[in-house]
């Protein structure tokens, strides 16, 4: 998945990425692209 995200492919990246969805619904301000919505979800995850 490239470029920029839509809540339509958030279940194909729920596959690759466990509980993405729920980071991407808690933020206030949405992540443009979907390389920035990986970002938060590793410091997330990996804090």
């Amino acid at each position: 998945m490239v470029g920029r995200i839509t809540e339509e492919h958030l279940s194909e990246a729920e596959k690759a990425f466990p509980g993405i969805i729920e980071i991407y619904c808690e933020l206030a301000t949405k992540p443009a692209t979907f390389l920035q919505l990986v970002w938060i979800y590793e410091t997330t995850f990996n804090a």
